[in-house]
């Protein structure tokens, strides 16, 4: 009988989603970054962007990835959406993972009336239905691109604090963490010392499924109107600009359902590579809360 090996969490096969991803989410971050190089995203080319019959072109040498109804580069266009789509997705990420573990500790560990008042609330967040509760919050929220970030923010940390909440709940019953209690460490110092160190693993391999998440929710809302406001491009209101024009230009629709399909791909492949170097960090999942 062959010998059965077990791969360690940093063989090659273990780190093989982890490099794919790392690949896809540089390629689109290389274009995002040089989108200057790429032209003006709002010039109108009536000479070469314009078909005779006034209709948007396909790739050209001039145009690579064709032009819009308005004669405007979808190359220029889709790079700086790009730079809209991720800057704003991986902020709210950031910012939705930082509130929600900051609630999630402090309610696992010092209980009480925090633990109650943090818990009903992350309750709440979770129960919202995350499309219409978006929208409903963008009627409260002035226009701009930081109106997305606010809304994802809002409506994505509930899931991180739930997550953290139960981890910490394990970690306060260890038996450091009750030594150094008992031996009068103050409670801030515990947290930082001793239980945030512990939850590295679970909120390295969440960050990137959450960012995906962001990033998917951005194109979400700019889509139905409410996120990133015209005429600044988003992979969101590139893909319903495009969805009006299927029948006779399928690349104002294509190309930036790519680049965020490959985004959110990459993102997802980091976080599965991630899992597999921290097995630990498997059972942790928002999307099986």
């Amino acid at each position: 009988m062959a010998p059965i090996t077990i791969a360690s969490g940093w063989s090659i096969e273990a780190r093989r989603p982890l490099w794919a991803g790392i690949a896809l989410i540089g390629l689109i971050g290389g274009i995002a970054l040089l989108a200057p190089l790429f032209g003006d995203p709002y010039h109108q080319d009536f000479v070469q962007g314009l078909s005779p019959a006034g209709l948007p072109v396909g790739p050209t040498s001039a145009h690579p990835l064709g032009t819009d109804t308005l004669g405007r580069d979808v190359l220029a266009r889709v790079a700086l959406a790009g730079r809209v789509s991720l800057s704003i997705g991986i902020l709210a990420a950031f910012l939705s993972l930082a509130l929600g573990a900051a609630v999630g500790m402090f309610a696992g560990f010092y209980g009480g009336v925090l633990e109650a008042a943090g818990m009903r609330l992350t309750d709440i967040g979770l129960a919202l239905p995350t499309t219409l509760a978006g929208l409903a919050l963008t009627a409260l929220l002035p226009a701009g691109l930081l109106r997305p970030v606010a809304i994802i923010t809002l409506l994505f940390w509930a899931y991180p604090a739930r997550l953290v909440y139960n981890e910490t709940l394990r970690m306060r019953r260890r038996g450091f963490v009750e030594a150094a209690v008992a031996m009068g460490e103050a409670r801030h110092r515990i947290l930082l010392r001793h239980i945030l160190p512990h939850l590295r693993s679970l909120l390295l391999t969440y960050a990137p499924m959450n960012a995906a998440a962001a990033v998917m929710m951005e194109a979400t809302l700019s889509y139905l109107g409410a996120g990133v406001p015209l005429p600044t491009p988003s992979w969101g209101n590139m893909i319903s600009e495009g969805q009006g024009a299927l029948a006779f230009a399928p690349h104002l629709f294509l190309a930036p359902a790519a680049f965020l399909m490959l985004t959110t791909s990459g993102l997802l492949l980091i976080a599965e590579g991630l899992k597999r170097i921290h097995p630990e960090g498997v059972r942790f999942s928002w999307l099986a809360l």
